[in-house]
């Protein structure tokens, strides 16, 4: 059972809902959706948790892929979606995405969870299997939120820019923070990519392949 599958069995017996379970669909995605076109309209989500984005996205005629570590967080999007959606619990650094099949890949509060290699090779895979002209909207916390979130009062560093909770809900799972710079040279494949620091702390990307 993972960190995260722990979280989402507690959040179901009505405990806390922790980190982005609490959230609306971000308004920066909101203004992003409504402004980019999308041919296939065909999207990947990499930790859909309880499916909110990819339910957003198949009200506007999206067909809704997805992974997560949780099986229980499959599980709960499975409920919100059509049966023609493919959703998989499995480790997303290890996962393969199909190529050419989606014009749009997302990521909320996710793929920080690992070394800072394993998130590169995450971003770089995603590159390769995303169409021409396909989009990204991801996001990745800022270096500064070390010394904000309440979760890492009580840390150890375990590589440059990798810290580990020592306490809570996600003790012992690595997260990678990132200063705008990183945030810059990670996404360089991309074009017309767009970053901004949100009041949450993390920093939100958009690109296009």
């Amino acid at each position: 059972m993972t960190v995260w599958d722990n979280i989402y069995k507690n959040y179901q017996k009505g405990g806390d809902a922790w980190a982005t379970l609490s959230e609306e669909i971000h308004p920066l995605f909101k203004e992003f959706l409504e402004k980019e076109n999308f041919d296939l309209k065909s999207i990947f989500d990499i930790g859909c948790g309880t499916g909110k984005y990819l339910e957003f996205l198949k009200a506007y005629g999206f067909k809704t892929d997805g992974i997560d570590s949780s099986e229980t967080a499959v599980e709960m999007t499975k409920e919100k979606l059509s049966s023609d959606s493919v959703v998989t619990c499995t480790n997303m650094f290890e996962f393969a995405i199909p190529q050419n099949k989606y014009d749009l890949v997302i990521s909320i509060a996710t793929i920080h969870h690992g070394t800072k290699k394993q998130v590169q090779g995450l971003i770089n895979k995603v590159y390769a299997v995303l169409v021409e002209s396909g989009k990204i909207f991801m996001t990745l916390p800022d270096i500064e939120s070390t010394k904000k979130w309440n979760t890492f009062k009580d840390h150890k560093e375990v590589a440059p820019g990798t810290f580990e909770p020592l306490a809570g809900p996600e003790q012992g799972l690595p997260h990678s923070f990132y200063a705008k710079e990183e945030i810059e040279e990670l996404f360089s494949r991309f074009t017309n990519v767009q970053i901004d620091l949100d009041d949450r702390g993390r920093w939100i990307i958009r690109g296009i392949k």
